[in-house]
């Protein structure tokens, strides 16, 4: 018995003579002794021991144990037995409820208030209880405010051990005078002692509380970073603090003297704590602005006044006491409340005290990222620091986003293939609160440890590796580099470090904008950019302040006339810092470098030379490989929209360029420009629409023809070019036409990846989060109930950069030269592919290089090939128009085939025909041919728009009305437009689909132009690919064949036959909304057709029950069940009422052996007997229970559910293979026509 097991330890021995009874006398209080009688399962607490019921002295219930060894306790401790009360009642008229548990007086005044708890839920409840509103204590405190302290306790038998915990609350004078338990609340520091009562170091009567040590400091808790933040929001408002932005300042201060201390020894004692009984208000702030001496030099390298008794000039202890105190006075470096006098000293002391007690007993310095610490940095940001426009702080899931968009596992194992170990060099030159740097560093350690491959590395970089996983960030003083000018920021910034991580990055104080010579502030490679092209930086990420008036005259760089280019254009009331940053960016990365900057959306639009010549910067210095643009919900403290510009550094030879163009321009001359071949027609046919080039050297000659004279571009030119004569007006216009030669030669070869964050709700909605500010709930929330944001944005896979779902993925494999043949159909509305010639306006005569967002959809594909529109190539034949007074249910020659009969991946399948009568009239060219291409040209759905299919063979179909026939005529081979048509241009043509709820390509496919390669040409991309499609559907068949085989298991079973309710249930439990996340509710849509598992959820209940599953249970989908939806679960969670739950109930059933059983074919056409409903059947679920099973052993149960993992293994490898065969047939197009 665990109580007689308990008593035992406890040191209680059998009573002599007796049976069943057990005794434990007290020397510590004269030989005191309690019984316990097992025989009447009573507790005898002696006669000293007051006890207002009985309650507690029976057996009754597991927490009068925990009260036994608590009064245990106190008698060994050596407290009079006559000072104990148990089940202590109060007077009637105090509010109180229940009794209190145990209660101790000293000299006959309240001392001690006990609250017992059994261990574990009961106690932990209780503690958060007491956190939320005082819970029973603080209760019971008002009817005797004597009481000098409040114990909440517990204790359980561990084995052998008892093992107790308690959470003590020390009363302050100042509660005394609470009117009631609210106010009293109100007042309390929120800080509960886990030490000073009964430790060997305290005496019976006496309060010790024993100083921390660094071993004994607590990990945060994501309740404890809650707690924390709560606790200081009621700190301000018990203690009247308004100045709120000047209070979370000062808690920075501090956080930095936490860390400084957080270098000690296990052992040693912390500074960083108030000393019960040693510290008076002086002392305890000199000891932490000590500490925050030693930490902003250490960390900061700045040098601050700290504070000693040599620095004064006394006679007596009292005279230094108040000495110290008048220059504490005006040391405000710890001032949450502004302090002016001796009393304002006091009132900021109490304040001060309280906050350091709220965060002493917790651990803020980790080696590495620490999510609740993290969480709790956001939220005093967000809350406590005052933004404002144009210098607000990125959010953390932005500077992931951006982060996760940079190859960076790439760079890092190219940069480590030399002798020696180098990581690619990182810089913010406005570097905020620190979460670019943060993310940065956290993204290279994880692949520092986990991402690097060592196989081909030299020794002494292996070595290195090695040494970075031990200690971890060790290499980021090297590698990473933080600028901020704020002082506030920078001190903000390297305690993020930490609060994110160890933080060792290198946090300048100092203007972004200074020299690189002449600096005062720049250290190590930034002092030596200007002399070697080594020291400059791999990647810069930045958030840099913008719209920041009259800056020029705050710049600290006394040379910015020499360094920036930009400068001369700046007036004294000029706003536009971003720009000058834009410049800094192209001095500092090297060659290949990566550039990410967070901008506003004026940057690409804004006219004027300072815009125009900004741009200008950026395209010949950079390679603009993806935008993003993010709305105003984006960041908290603007309404402005911005831009985040992803760039690669590009050192082009811009005056060779500029002279080819020239030439080009003046000699009329269609030559290879910038590795564009015959680059003026191609200028020609991008810009000059309708125009030949014949017409346009016509232009050049001086000579311009009718269709010139007739153009808008010529108009243009006309009415905005001012001129003395017509030879100026001639070298004006060939001028501009050599400028716009010479970007398009520089921008044609970029395909860009935009990026749009839609607005509100639909923004709110891609970023998955968004910000609050109502009382408790302040700063950033994900977007779903209780998931985190990392599982409800769209932006970013945290633990996989290739991700089709997530926007990043599609800018990281950009830098990467890689491009996905189609967008994801979750993304569509938010991610899209376009060439950066087509976000220029090439047509006005004001060519400011303005950068638009809102692309026209046009079709292009980038060859080195002469193009053709395809009436050119083909003869485009819609279908056969007809009525349903037409058609007839009779068998006859008119079959008209539907967009039904191709399927999404190109395949022919006769799935529906429709037949007209026999007088009908059918035009002889409307019928399917051998080497036709069908084609789906209208459809109400845009995944069905444009796919297509390849006739093999002579038919007597006849192509319906939304359908369509391409016939490629002598110059193109008909696989080869198939495949285009497949694969390429398959996502462009369904983009460019256009109708209210009918999409169509009318009169649109004419226009679309193709690369027309030689024959010989076009014959290698047919064979590749057709070698491809081999691969293709032998694997497809290798899958059907493995699926036969299960088939065939299951079917070959032999035992006993059984009705599945005689098997499982569906599932009755319910479980909170709030529990669940993206991964573990499951609704209809996110069970995948076909037997193919499921995925994320994109909506998460945020209130009610749902019901449960466990893992192990079976979940189907009960609305149409031909959709063939069942998932195996893999974990625990919840699910939506029209998904049903079946589990187990019978141990002699393997529940994965029932699931395979019911992931066939034959099950759900079972299903589809007694549907209820025609719309939206549903399944009858009494009719599911019905299915017939054979049951064999669990023996064999357990060997078929083997043998069938096996065989999905190899599904999967070929599954795989199949996903991955329409990248490649890009590839293919792509080698050959570039």
């Amino acid at each position: 018995m665990e109580t007689k097991k308990l008593i035992k330890i406890l040191g209680f021995e059998p009573k002599e003579n007796t049976a069943d009874v057990y005794i434990k006398k007290y020397s510590s209080v004269n030989n005191y002794a309690l019984e316990i009688d097992f025989d009447s399962k009573t507790i005898n607490f002696g006669n000293k021991i007051k006890g207002e019921s009985k309650t507690t002295q029976n057996f009754s219930q597991a927490e009068n144990w925990v009260v036994l060894e608590c009064v245990d306790r106190l008698l060994t401790k050596g407290y009079k037995p006559e000072d104990i009360t148990l089940e202590k009642v109060f007077p009637s008229g105090h509010g109180h409820s229940g009794r209190l548990d145990v209660f101790i007086q000293k000299n006959g005044k309240a001392f001690l208030m006990i609250e017992c708890k059994t261990f574990g839920k009961e106690y932990e409840k209780e503690l958060k209880n007491i956190y939320k509103n005082g819970g029973q204590l603080f209760t019971y405190f008002q009817n005797d405010t004597n009481t000098q302290y409040l114990m909440l306790y517990t204790s359980h038998l561990n084995g052998n051990r008892i093992d107790a915990n308690w959470d003590i609350v020390k009363i302050e004078d100042h509660y005394r005078g609470a009117g009631n338990v609210a106010d009293f609340y109100d007042r309390w520091s929120k800080v509960t002692y886990q030490n000073g009562i009964f430790e060997d170091w305290v005496t019976p009567y006496d309060f010790k509380n024993k100083l921390l040590t660094k071993k004994e400091l607590l990990p945060l808790k994501e309740t404890d970073s809650e707690a924390i933040f709560h606790g200081f929001m009621s700190i301000l408002r018990k203690h009247s603090v308004s100045d709120e932005p000047n209070a979370f300042n000062k808690i920075f201060n501090l956080f930095l003297a936490k860390i400084y201390d957080e270098k000690k020894r296990d052992n040693d004692e912390l500074d960083f704590q108030w000393r019960e009984k040693i510290d008076d208000p002086v002392e305890f702030q000199i000891r932490l602005i000590n500490l925050y001496q030693k930490g902003m030099y250490e960390f900061l390298r700045k040098e601050v006044e700290g504070i000693s008794d040599n620095d004064f000039v006394f006679k007596t202890e009292e005279e230094l006491q108040e000495k110290k105190k008048k220059w504490l006075m005006f040391n405000n470096v710890f001032a949450i409340k502004e302090v002016i006098d001796s009393e304002s000293f006091d009132d900021n002391h109490r304040v001060l005290k309280e906050v350091v007690e709220l965060l002493h007993k917790y651990q803020i310095r980790y080696p590495r990222r620490q999510s609740h610490l993290s969480d709790f940095f956001e939220r005093l940001l967000t809350t406590g620091l005052k933004q404002k426009a144009g210098q607000f702080f990125s959010p953390p899931p932005i500077t992931r986003f951006i982060v996760k968009s940079l190859p960076i596992k790439e760079m890092i194992n190219e940069q480590l293939k030399g002798e020696t170990a180098k990581l690619p060099a990182v810089i913010d030159y406005a570097v905020g609160s620190g979460h670019f740097i943060t993310e940065v560093m956290e993204e290279y350690q994880n692949i520092i440890d986990n991402n690097i491959d060592t196989t081909d590395l030299y020794p002494d970089v292996i070595d290195d590796i090695e040494i970075w996983q031990r200690k971890k960030y060790d290499w980021a003083a090297r590698y990473v580099y933080g600028i901020e000018k704020d002082y506030r920021l920078v001190k903000v910034a390297k305690v993020g470090c930490y609060f994110y991580g160890d933080g060792l990055a290198q946090i300048i104080h100092g203007d972004g904008l200074d020299s690189f010579k002449d600096s005062k502030s720049f250290v190590g490679r930034l002092q030596k950019i200007d002399d070697s092209e080594l020291e400059k930086f791999s990647i810069v990420v930045s958030n840099p302040p913008y719209s920041v008036p009259t800056f020029k005259g705050d710049l600290k760089n006394k040379n910015a006339d020499k360094d920036f280019e930009l400068f001369n254009l700046l007036t004294d009331k000029s706003s536009e810092i971003e720009c000058l940053f834009i410049e800094r960016t192209k001095q500092l990365l090297k060659e290949d470098g990566l550039a990410s900057i967070i901008l506003p959306s004026s940057i690409l639009t804004n006219t004027g030379n300072l815009h125009t010549k900004t741009r200008e910067i950026i395209f010949q210095n950079f390679d603009v490989v993806a935008i993003a643009e993010f709305g105003s919900f984006t960041f908290m403290a603007t309404n402005t929209s911005t831009v985040t510009l992803f760039l690669r550094r590009k050192y082009k030879k811009i005056d060779d360029l500029k002279k080819s163009c020239h030439q080009s321009i003046n000699n009329a001359k269609d030559v290879i420009i910038n590795g564009i071949q015959k680059s003026l027609s191609k200028y020609v046919n991008h810009v000059w629409e309708n125009v030949s080039l014949e017409d346009y050297i016509s232009l050049l000659k001086k000579k311009p023809n009718e269709k010139i004279l007739a153009h808008d571009i010529y108009k243009e030119y006309k009415k905005n070019i001012k001129s003395k004569n017509e030879d100026e007006f001639w070298s004006l216009l060939l001028q501009r036409e050599e400028e716009k030669l010479f970007y398009f030669v520089l921008t044609a070869p970029q395909k860009v990846v935009v990026v749009k964050s839609g607005s509100k709700t639909k923004e709110k909605q891609f970023l998955g989060y968004e910000f609050r500010n109502g009382k408790g709930s302040e700063g950033i929330h994900p977007v779903n109930g209780r998931s985190t944001i990392d599982d409800c944005t769209k932006m970013y896979n945290i633990n996989n950069n290739n991700d089709a779902k997530k926007a990043s993925t599609y800018i990281n494999n950009a830098f990467k030269g890689k491009y996905f043949s189609e967008i994801d159909e979750t993304l569509k509305e938010n991610v899209f592919y376009t060439k950066l010639e087509e976000m220029l306006n090439f047509s006005r005569f004001e060519f400011d290089l303005n950068v638009s967002l809102n692309v026209k959809k046009k079709i292009k594909i980038e060859t080195k090939w002469q193009e053709k529109r395809f009436d050119e190539v083909a003869d485009i034949i819609r279908g056969v128009t007809y009525s349903k007074a037409d058609q007839t249910i009779e068998e006859t020659e008119n079959i008209v085939l539907t967009a039904d009969n191709i399927t999404l991946n190109g395949d022919f399948e006769i799935n529906k025909e429709v037949y007209l009568f026999d007088g009908f009239n059918v035009p002889e060219n409307k019928k399917l041919k051998k080497n036709d291409i069908f084609m789906c040209f209208s459809s109400g759905s845009k995944e069905h728009l444009g796919k297509v299919t390849f006739i093999e063979n002579d038919t007597n179909y006849l192509a319906g009305g939304f359908m369509g026939i391409i016939r490629t005529k002598d110059e193109v081979q008909p696989k080869y437009v198939y495949q285009l048509l497949n694969s390429l241009l398959r996502q462009s043509i369904r983009d460019i689909g256009s109708g209210s709820n009918i999409n169509n390509l009318s009169g649109l496919i004419n226009e679309v132009k193709i690369p027309v390669p030689p024959q010989n040409v076009q014959e290698k991309i047919v064979k590749e690919i057709e070698f491809l499609e081999a691969k293709e559907r032998k694997a497809n068949q290798g899958i059907i064949n493995l699926k036969n085989e299960i088939k065939n298991i299951i079917n070959s079973t032999v035992g006993e036959n059984k009705k599945l309710r005689e098997l499982c249930k569906y599932s009755d439990k319910r479980v909170d909304s709030l529990s669940l996340t993206a991964k573990n509710y499951i609704g209809v849509d996110n069970i995948l057709q076909n037997m193919a598992g499921k995925t994320d959820s994109s909506f998460v209940p945020n209130s009610g029950t749902v019901t449960e599953y466990k893992s192990g249970d079976i979940l189907l989908s009960n609305i149409r069940p031909y959709l063939k939806k069942i998932w195996y679960a893999n974990n625990n969670g919840g699910c939506s009422n029209d998904v049903l739950v079946l589990q187990i109930t019978t141990q002699d059933v393997n529940s994965k052996f029932i699931y395979y059983t019911l992931k066939q074919d034959v099950f759900f056409d079972y299903e589809m007997l007694k549907p209820k409903g025609l719309k939206m059947p549903r399944g009858d679920k009494q009719h599911i229970l019905d299915y017939k099973i054979i049951l064999p052993s669990l023996d064999k149960q357990q060997k078929i559910v083997s043998e069938i993992e096996k065989i999905e293994k190899q599904i999967e490898i070929l599954e795989q293979e199949l996903s991955e065969i329409p990248s490649k047939k890009v590839e293919v197009l792509h080698k050959h026509l570039n």
